[in-house]
């Protein structure tokens, strides 16, 4: 954890509180909140035919309580958050002799700097999860604000903003990630990997927005 992150996490013990999923005061998350970040596992296809599997939907509550965690520098909610992340991973892991690499998708150079923590390694060390280090890292200059983007224009934008880091012919690679809007950065990630010869069997993800995470349920 960074000198950054540490501060940010000694702040909120001695700052006021306030539910991050309803705004209730007095109370980190309160119970309500609490079970509506219980998983609820959904999945879906991308164009390519990659399953996606999500532990939330990403909205009301829950959203909120991911933002908090992402954006607000709430890191304690990592342990809440995890079991959805778990239970997705369980969901999206395929049978096989031996499990595949756990390869997250990197957070933007920008977004490091400015959180001072990478989120989806925080939920993954809350979850037990082993992560494969630096297999997959973001090109420098590349990409830039998508938000007012729509889905081709994300998925344009992303081109080329990943890559892998060694030759991965033969290997079995599943994605990790935090939130999947359009899924264009996990059609990048599953590009990247590729090209250096890796099978990308599914990715997991730990929310994602109900009009793609409710395509395929119990996939």
């Amino acid at each position: 954890m960074s000198a950054r992150s540490a501060l940010r996490e000694a702040l909120s013990v001695v700052s006021p509180v306030e539910c991050a999923g309803c705004g209730s005061p007095d109370v980190e998350l309160c119970p309500d909140c609490r079970r509506r970040l219980d998983p609820t596992v959904r999945s879906r296809r991308l164009l390519t035919g990659l399953v996606v599997v999500s532990g939330l939907d990403y909205e009301f509550e829950v959203r909120r309580a991911v933002i908090a965690f992402k954006q607000q520098g709430r890191l304690r909610l990592a342990r809440r958050l995890a079991p959805a992340l778990a239970a997705a991973l369980d969901r999206a892991c395929p049978p096989g002799p031996s499990p595949p690499l756990l390869v997250a998708v990197p957070a933007s150079r920008s977004g490091l700097r400015r959180r001072g923590y990478d989120p989806v390694g925080l939920l993954a060390r809350e979850a037990g999860l082993v992560l494969a280090p630096r297999l997959l890292v973001s090109v420098a200059g590349a990409g830039g604000p998508q938000k007012r983007l729509d889905r081709v224009q994300r998925q344009r934008a992303r081109q080329g903003t990943l890559r892998a880091t060694t030759d991965l012919t033969g290997r079995r690679v599943l994605l990790v990630d935090d939130v999947v809007t359009t899924g264009s950065t996990l059609l990048e990630a599953e590009r990247a990997l590729a090209a250096r010869g890796a099978a990308v069997v599914a990715a997991a993800c730990l929310a994602s927005t109900p009009e793609t995470g409710r395509s395929i349920r119990g996939a």
